[in-house]
């Protein structure tokens, strides 16, 4: 038999939404490295850039990554958080009974 858990709406609404403004922050943030990335890739043409350049792919792969990563987790929060609020609204109907 499962265990019973406790689960606080309301604080997974607000890890939901900081989850989320950390998620856009990171995006817009991530937008300007790749943009000075790209300014500084056309004008840098020496040996420390072909030393640099493969770890700057390496950045970018861990950054997608954790993107990825962390629109799943979102995802999942969010389906906690339509599961939790249809228990609260029977459980409130059935109250009412």
């Amino acid at each position: 038999m499962a265990a019973q858990t406790t689960f606080d709406l309301d604080d997974a609404k607000d890890l939901l939404k900081q989850l989320e403004n950390f998620h856009q922050v990171m995006k817009q943030d991530w937008s300007r490295v790749e943009n000075q990335w790209a300014n500084l890739r056309s004008c840098w043409h020496d040996d420390q850039y072909q030393t640099f350049e493969p770890l700057y792919e390496k950045l970018t792969t861990t950054h997608k990554d954790s993107q990825k990563e962390s629109e799943e987790f979102i995802s999942f929060m969010r389906d906690q958080v339509r599961i939790a609020e249809e228990r609260r609204a029977k459980l409130g109907a059935l109250k009412g009974l």
